[in-house]
């Protein structure tokens, strides 16, 4: 292309690794027309890594729309709270492309490497302790896997 304007190339900064335990009860709301809705709230878990680690609280959920082709398209809020106690809103919208066998052994409670099925999210942060504000800006991401039927975890990055 001609009077191509030459970009930075993209890099990636690692975030923090985040278990987020979800309640036993999950919420069944049916066939809503593109899908069947469920929804997971959250009961807590851990993130760590080194520009920022912390509690995952009890508060918030997964909302999750199965389609028949066992696409789960999902979208999240949670509420972190840093160590040295800044509190975190974040959202997070993704996909998840498991096949039938693989969702049968889950909920069999049988580990599915998350290296073989595709489970990515993006994430937006927002926060007004100016210590994490640099997170309101940020584009960032998630690898994703699902540990058991109660613990999600994911590596999140942020392109720099």
């Amino acid at each position: 292309m001609k009077d191509r304007v030459k970009l930075p190339k993209a890099e990636l900064e690692h975030l923090f690794y985040i278990e987020v335990t979800l309640h036993k009860e999950e919420y069944n709301i049916g066939n809503v027309g593109r899908g069947d809705l469920i929804i997971c709230p959250i009961s807590g878990g851990r993130f760590e890594g080194q520009r920022l680690k912390g509690t995952v609280c009890d508060f918030g959920a997964d909302w999750n729309l199965m389609y028949a082709n066992y696409l789960n398209c999902v979208d999240t809020r949670y509420l972190l709270k840093t160590d040295d106690g800044a509190l975190i809103s974040l959202t997070t919208i993704g996909r998840a492309l498991i096949e039938k066998q693989q969702d049968e052994a889950m909920e069999r409670g049988e580990f599915v490497d998350p290296a073989d099925y595709y489970f990515r999210q993006h994430l937006l942060f927002e926060t007004g302790d100016p210590r994490y504000q640099w997170l309101n800006a940020a584009c960032c991401f998630a690898v994703i896997g699902i540990k058991n039927m109660q613990t999600i975890v994911y590596d999140a990055y942020m392109v720099k």
